[in-house]
Order: structure tokens, then C-alpha cells, then sequence
């Protein structure tokens, strides 16, 4: 017994418990099948690509507000909505050089209470385009905005009355 805690606590005894406990974290952080964006599909381990959609269907930024007949899903939006989402696009760039209140102050008629609540705070220096490049497609209840710098799609929701507003924001870059 004195032998082997001799050996235990020696110098190379020491090395090599170190040795197996930093060989078992790493094993223990290398086992993350189940994560949502470890590029696998599920518990099978099947390869896939990693995507956000394994966590959730929406980006977080955002929110969809689809109750009732607010969200069109299988029809295009109507003309309205189209171009409601184009102001809104056109204002969210701050062509006037506002600063965050004003520039807040100007796009908040073009959001949902929820949305305008998450954009409160926000800098629009960190707007990442200058100019809308190109026409406006819709999808669904989406909006697909082509700007200089990528893309900015709009979720949009019809409130009361035929008016149109922005419910969810989403940017790629290009």
C-alpha cells in the first residue's frame, strides 16, 4: 500500500492524474449530440447542416403576432403591405442622420408595440446598409427587402383596419 501511494504521489504520479482528468473534460465537452447547433440532426447523430431552425423557428429578435387573421401564410401579402414594409426599410436606414430617439421615434408607426418595445435602445449606427438595390419580394406573410450590404426581410401582421405593420425584423448579410 505505501508502495502505491508512493507511485500515486511521485512526480509522473501526478503528471498522469492530471493528464486524466484534462483528458476527461475534454472528452465530456466533445459529447454535445444533443445540442441545437452541433451540426447534427438529433440524438442519431445523423450529419446535417447546422442552422438556427433547430433551435427555433424565428431568429429571437423578433416575434411573429399571428392571431386571428393577422398572419397570411399560404396567399401573398396584398400591395399595402408590400409597401409598408419599403417605408418601413427606407426609415430603418435613417437617411435623415436622426439619432436613437429620433430615429426610433421615426420608425415606430411602422411596428408592432412588441417589436418598437425590442428596438428601444438600439443605435441606428449599427444599421448595416445605406440604400435600398432593389425591389421588394414578398413570400408568405415575409417581406424580402435587397439592400446594398444583403437582405432585409420584414414579418408583417395586419392590425385593425387593412393598416400593416412590421412584427419581425431579420438581416443577411450578402
Amino acid at each position: 500500500m505505501n508502495r502505491a501511494l508512493r507511485i500515486i504521489f511521485s512526480r509522473y504520479g501526478i503528471v498522469v492524474i492530471i493528464l486524466v482528468l484534462v483528458l476527461g473534460v475534454i472528452a465530456l465537452a466533445n459529447r454535445r449530440q444533443d445540442t441545437p447547433l452541433d451540426g447534427t440532426n438529433g440524438a442519431d447523430g445523423a450529419e446535417g447542416e447546422a442552422t438556427s431552425e433547430a433551435v427555433t423557428a424565428d431568429d429571437g429578435f423578433a416575434t411573429d403576432e399571428c392571431e386571428e387573421d393577422g398572419c397570411f401564410t399560404d396567399e401573398e401579402l396584398p400591395q399595402e403591405a408590400v409597401d409598408r414594409a419599403v417605408e418601413f426599410a427606407e426609415a430603418w436606414l435613417n437617411p435623415n442622420g436622426y439619432g436613437s430617439q429620433g430615429w426610433l421615434d421615426s420608425i415606430r408607426p411602422l411596428l408592432t408595440d412588441d417589436t418598437a418595445a425590442l428596438m428601444e435602445g438600439v443605435d441606428p449606427e449599427t444599421v448595416p446598409a445605406t440604400e435600398v438595390a432593389g425591389e421588394a419580394v414578398p413570400d408568405g406573410s415575409k417581406v424580402a427587402i435587397p439592400l446594398d450590404t444583403g437582405t432585409l426581410t420584414l414579418t408583417m401582421v395586419e392590425v385593425g383596419g387593412g393598416d400593416w405593420l412590421v412584427s419581425a425584423i431579420d438581416w443577411e448579410q450578402s
